[in-house]
């Protein structure tokens, strides 16, 4: 009989996959689970603050637009403007409930980080961020050009 086991980052994938779930935006459902020694330290989705209505109960400008009205991400953090959305990433979540130090972790997301989270992630010294399409080593995380 043969086990096919999955390699420690499409594990760690799948887990982020199942974080997303808990997502709380109507847009788009993402998870981050950040890993340190190949063990869990923190998970987060997208959604707004804890205890504060989110987007699945209308509290997100952005979140009830049609598609086709939604200016593009230039007014997707500027209160009072109609793209204005009140998601805090999924990245920034897991890096907030961290329960640990996250220096020399791994943060695997289940979309490509956005150039805010690619920065915060560097800045909590994550080593390497990896999606289903891709990753990023801690170089490229503040390297602009790619």
């Amino acid at each position: 009989m043969s086990v096919e086991v999955p390699s420690w980052d499409e594990y760690f994938l799948g887990i982020a996959k199942a974080v997303a779930a808990r997502a709380k935006c109507v847009r788009r459902r993402v998870g981050a689970v950040l890993v340190l020694d190949r063990r869990i330290i923190a998970t987060g989705y997208n959604g707004a603050a804890p205890g504060l209505p989110d987007c699945l109960e209308g509290a997100c400008p952005r979140g009830q637009l049609s598609y086709d009205q939604v200016p593009g991400l230039g007014d997707y953090d500027r209160p009072g403007t109609p793209g204005f959305c009140i998601a805090i990433h999924a990245e920034v979540n897991a890096l907030l409930f961290a329960t640990r130090d996250t220096k020399g972790a791994i943060a695997y997301i289940t979309d490509q980080p956005c150039p805010g989270c690619r920065k915060a992630l560097a800045a909590a010294g994550i080593v390497r961020a990896v999606w289903p399409a891709g990753e990023y080593n801690r170089e490229q995380l503040t390297d602009w050009s790619v």
